[in-house]
């Protein structure tokens, strides 16, 4: 009954072939360094880093009239550029926009919105006259 313990078995009883399931079809492939020892800037591949940029799509907006065209850009913050985008969805005025609703086109209704309900009438005579003195100069 006793065993010797002092050594292990490691004769394998089972047959050492085996026998594969299945066969492949398609050769080995086969890989060939060339210029293993070239370590120069050249032989790397050219990555192009930069970008392709986009042509501007879409219609331009043809502006008639010189008085309402756009000859400063505007510098706002971002924080008083998320406000009027916000305030735009609730602005009465443009909803009627089928198009883009610009900056301009914003301050513009928020100027007329604020002549028509926050000034007396006289005063909104007063500015009214003001403004299209101001438009004849240009």
């Amino acid at each position: 009954m006793a065993t010797d313990r002092s050594s292990f078995n490691i004769e394998s009883t089972e047959s050492e072939s085996i026998e594969k399931l299945i066969t492949t079809t398609k050769p080995k492939k086969k890989v060939a360094i060339s210029g293993e020892n070239n370590f120069d800037s050249n032989s790397l591949a050219n990555v192009n880093t930069h970008r392709k940029t986009s042509k501007k799509r879409g219609r331009p907006v043809q502006i008639t009239d010189d008085r309402f065209k756009v000859k400063v850009p505007k510098k706002i913050s971002p924080a008083l550029e998320s406000k009027l985008s916000v305030l735009q969805d609730y602005m009465v005025e443009l909803q009627d926009n089928k198009g883009r609703v610009t900056f301009e086109k914003i301050v513009s209704a928020l100027a007329d919105s604020y002549i028509s309900n926050r000034l007396s009438v006289s005063k909104e005579e007063h500015v009214k006259r003001e403004i299209q003195e101001e438009f004849d100069k240009i």
